[in-house]
């Protein structure tokens, strides 16, 4: 399975006993932008399983699920919203800051592959909405990425742990001195399929498209996928 948490659990849990003896993961290798930031899609973006590493044994980060999510934000946290601007105008989480990961023009917009580009500002435009950078900041993109299961060795399986904007958008984060990030599971995909179920969740703005496979698994084939480039 996906490696769901509970309310009170985290990807921290995978690490058991042995995290107290574990080396600290050393900083991904990358190239930084102009800002000083190495990127975690795009031009200069290190190897994903390193990046995935520093995330869990440096920087300790938790996956949350929905229902803690929505509790946190009542205690002030922001719920930070990574998605293409299109999909968070349609539909969202009552109460999210949206700063889009990726942007792209009309024909991106048409869902054609291959026309987005990372955000090159989302660092600054975060900065921004949220100049508090002890502030408890919970990222969601689409469908969430993971944290508990390892991306694999066999570069020929398909990768999903690495999400759409959040894990990748934490990593630059977490460089420009933010540290209070946590990583909601299964992204607004899931928080719209629990809203289906738990009375405590408030129901999601606009009409969710609801359908799996529109979502995470199209279109991202070989290079697309390996740069990041997915349709989300």
């Amino acid at each position: 399975g996906r490696g769901r948490p509970s309310s009170s659990s985290s990807s921290s849990s995978r690490r058991g006993a042995s995290v107290a003896t574990r080396a600290k993961a050393p900083f991904p290798v990358g190239v930084p932008d102009a800002n000083g930031i190495v990127p975690g899609v795009g031009k200069g973006m290190p190897k994903w399983p390193e990046v995935w590493t520093w995330l869990n044994d440096e920087k300790r980060m938790q996956t949350i699920d929905s229902r803690e999510a929505v509790k946190m934000m009542k205690r002030g946290a922001v719920l930070l919203d990574v998605r293409f601007e299109p999909d968070y105008e349609k539909w969202s989480v009552p109460g999210s800051v949206h700063v889009p990961y990726v942007t792209g023009g009309v024909l991106a917009k048409m869902r054609l592959p291959g026309f987005k580009k990372k955000n090159v500002d989302f660092v600054s435009q975060v900065e921004a909405a949220v100049p508090d950078k002890k502030t408890k900041i919970i990222l969601a993109c689409i469908w969430g990425g993971s944290l508990v299961r390892e991306p694999p060795k066999n570069r020929g399986l398909t990768d999903d742990t690495k999400g759409a904007g959040s894990l990748p958008g934490a990593f630059e984060l977490y460089q420009a001195g933010y540290t209070n990030l946590y990583h909601m599971y299964g992204g607004v995909n899931q928080y719209y399929q629990d809203c289906a179920f738990d009375e405590s969740l408030i129901d999601g703005e606009g009409i969710w498209p609801g359908d799996l496979e529109w979502f995470g698994y199209r279109q991202f084939v070989g290079k697309d996928r390996l740069k990041g480039q997915r349709d989300d």
